[in-house]
């Protein structure tokens, strides 16, 4: 019995003197008490929602003829060189950006909305012609750089397409159509919050130019018209990220 517990103090007495020798180190060579504090930052990685409004500069350029039905040669009569109309829009745009460093690349898409832009061609009080954007969406990318933790610089590219309503009441015509092209444009996006941002931007998109042509309207000989499209529009955008996947990416603080 007097062995056994002499052999039970002798273990205790060594584990108390590991453990303080243990702690002691710890603490000489940085222990728990010098570990870095962690911290949230903030970061540009994640999906996001966006509403905004802007406003939309559209120029048409108008070659307008005759042809021939049967052989297809035509002839330009008249040109019309920046025919022009403004107006106001709405847009909601989704999206997602993932940050390398300073570096913010992303995607998105945003659909544009409104009646309003509207390109009018009167004579003498009478209206010959109109034409009318309805609406508008642009699939794309973005790249850009952290000026600062909390503002973005960055420029864009996409492809677009956009609904016009062409009407020529003295021709008794109307009709929808849906034109194509590319857009590019930059802008400047800050943080409100981890959750909100604002950004206003400048985009140009140029469209395919869309041929329209009629019948015979005497003989063999019909009339067309090629109309270039391009669109300016400025927008202003309140977003919010979704963090979909999990909070802020820690960080230490130094």
């Amino acid at each position: 019995m007097n062995k056994t517990l002499i052999a039970t103090a002798s273990v205790a007495a060594l584990l108390a003197m590991g453990g303080s020798a243990l702690a002691g180190d710890l603490y000489a060579k940085g222990g728990y008490k010098d570990a870095p504090v962690v911290v949230a930052e903030p970061t540009w990685t994640g999906f996001h929602l966006g509403l905004g409004v802007g406003g939309a500069a559209v120029n048409h350029e108008i070659d307008a003829g005759l042809y021939d039905v049967r052989s297809g040669e035509s002839k330009s009569i008249a040109g019309i060189d920046g025919i022009s109309g403004t107006g106001v829009f709405g847009t909601v745009e989704v999206g997602y950006d993932r940050q390398y460093g300073n570096f913010v690349g992303g995607i998105f898409f945003n659909y544009d909305f409104g009646d309003d832009i509207s390109t009018d061609v009167s004579l003498l009080g009478h209206d010959l012609a109109s034409v009318k954007q309805t609406d508008s969406w642009t699939v794309g990318g973005r790249l850009g750089y952290l000026v600062n933790a909390s503002t973005l610089a960055y420029v864009l590219g996409g492809y677009t397409e956009s609904t016009f309503e062409l009407s020529v009441p003295v021709a008794n015509f109307s009709t929808d159509d849906t034109f194509s092209g590319w857009t590019v444009g930059g802008g400047l996006e800050t943080k409100l919050t981890s959750s909100l941002s604002l950004k206003g931007e400048y985009r140009y998109t140029e469209f395919d130019t869309n041929t329209y042509k009629t019948g015979p309207l005497f003989c063999h000989i019909g009339a067309y018209a090629d109309i270039d499209t391009s669109v300016q529009t400025a927008r202003l955008v309140l977003s919010y990220k979704a963090d979909l996947f999990g909070g802020e990416l820690p960080v230490p603080l130094k």
